[in-house]
């Protein structure tokens, strides 16, 4: 075999790759699918806002041997932030712009409740 042959047959197999991840490219979204994603995020990224206010005059402490508890504090809270926001995205993208509740056939199923 020739040095070219193995050139060759590498790019080869390099295009039938690239070839069969194109394949598996989704279609792009619908413009109403899209407006829905952007109201999800916008109303995750507003809880996420709302959640975090507290941390709006806080610093960090980078670069600190032994940094101070708060900084410990205000980490965990930021990572539990950011948990729920991105709960509260994948809810919305999955049962559609009612905060996760659900739904039969569009109505909003209504919470159980003892009637005394």
């Amino acid at each position: 075999m020739k040095p070219g042959f193995n050139q060759m047959k590498t790019s080869l197999l390099a295009v039938l790759g690239c070839l069969a991840l194109a394949a598996c490219a989704g279609s792009p979204e619908s413009t109403s699918q899209q407006a829905d994603d952007a109201a999800c995020t916008q109303q995750a990224d507003a809880q996420y806002q709302q959640n975090t206010i507290d941390e709006a005059g806080h610093t960090a402490q980078n670069g600190l041997l032994y940094g101070a508890t708060p900084t410990h504090v205000f980490d965990a809270e930021r990572l539990g932030a950011m948990h729920q926001r991105d709960s509260q995205l994948l809810d919305c993208e999955e049962t559609g712009n009612n905060n996760g509740q659900p739904e039969v056939n569009g109505v909003p199923v209504v919470t159980p409740h003892i009637i005394n």
